[in-house]
């Protein structure tokens, strides 16, 4: 009985050793199998993760190719400017640079001692740039797309049109320089205006032909009024006040005059003397040191020459 009992536990043993050593088979297969499967998910991660930084780098490529800009540095200017402007600008950025120097010369003021330069953006339209930032920064941005639809992309018009915004705004940017540290008196606001009107035209000379008809027959009037007619101190309550057609017509014609006449390099001269007078009557004969009767003569002969007025034929 011993024996049969004993030889039931080995058979017992031999079951039980059997039966783990199957059940350990079959573990290992399975965690075989979950490796394998692992494995394979890490290759598919490794492999995605690859094709988005491949796709990243493309997208990026692609971004940074469409937004490739030159730089073109002249003595005073800073151009930015995308593959398609190039040529477009290389024909104009020397002579812009060349026109602001000048205009800086003569008005006096200083060469920036840290060599900083003017900076100007061009982009096809204002969806290429934060406009509030550039401004913020003083960048002045040009938008072509301005420019290249009325005149179906010809490059001439469109360099000469970028060529007068940007002159005017320099200008604008100079004469403020050139403002910024004179008091001038509230009286002159006007003269200013038209001032800075005739340094942005100064790159055409002014005649009959290249003003606008309107100006045109403001020189005309101003040829049959007085210096006078116009003082800048009359209060609008006074009879004699003028309006405004008559104080532009003088006004305009005068600064021309004086830029003709007397050179851009008489600025300086003329904005220190408007922080120190009210009137043409002192302001005349301290900066050109002619009396104003004979002012008023010589500028008239001026309109005359330039603007003549064709006379009215007596009826009959």
């Amino acid at each position: 009985a011993l024996k049969t009992l004993y030889e039931l536990f080995l058979l017992f043993v031999v079951i039980v050793a059997l039966a783990g050593t199957v059940l350990w088979q079959q573990d290992t297969a399975q965690i075989a199998a979950l490796e394998a499967e692992v494995q394979t998910l890490e290759d598919e991660l490794v492999n995605t993760a690859l094709l988005q930084k491949t796709d990243t780098a493309s997208t990026a490529a692609g971004v940074s190719q469409s937004l490739v800009h030159h730089v073109i540095q002249t003595d005073y200017l800073r151009f930015v400017v995308a593959t398609e402007h190039m040529a477009l600008m290389g024909d104009i950025a020397s002579t812009l640079d060349t026109a602001y120097g000048d205009l800086r010369a003569d008005l006096g003021l200083q060469v920036d001692p840290l060599g900083e330069k003017v900076n100007i953006l061009l982009v096809h339209d204002n969806a290429d740039a934060d406009g509030n930032l550039y401004e913020e920064l003083a960048v002045l941005v040009v938008e072509t797309a301005d420019y290249a639809e009325p005149i179906a992309g010809d490059p001439q018009f469109v360099a000469q049109e970028i060529y007068r915004d940007l002159y005017g705004r320099l200008v604008r940017r100079l004469l403020d320089s050139a403002l910024l540290t004179r008091p001038i008196r509230p009286s002159w606001g006007i003269v200013i205006t038209h001032l800075d009107s005739n340094l942005r035209q100064s790159a055409l000379p002014s005649s009959a032909a290249t003003l606008p008809a309107y100006k045109v027959q403001q020189r005309a009037l101003a040829q049959l009024v007085s210096l006078g007619t116009a003082l800048l101190q009359r209060e609008p309550n006074d009879w004699m006040y003028p309006d405004a057609t008559l104080t532009h017509a003088v006004t305009d014609s005068v600064v021309e005059y004086i830029l003709v006449t007397y050179g851009r390099d008489s600025i300086p001269q003329l904005l220190d003397a408007m922080s120190q007078y009210e009137d043409w009557d002192a302001l005349i004969p301290a900066v050109f040191e002619i009396s104003v009767d004979q002012f008023t003569t010589e500028w008239h002969a001026y309109l005359q020459e330039h603007y003549p007025v064709e006379p009215v034929p007596p009826e009959s």
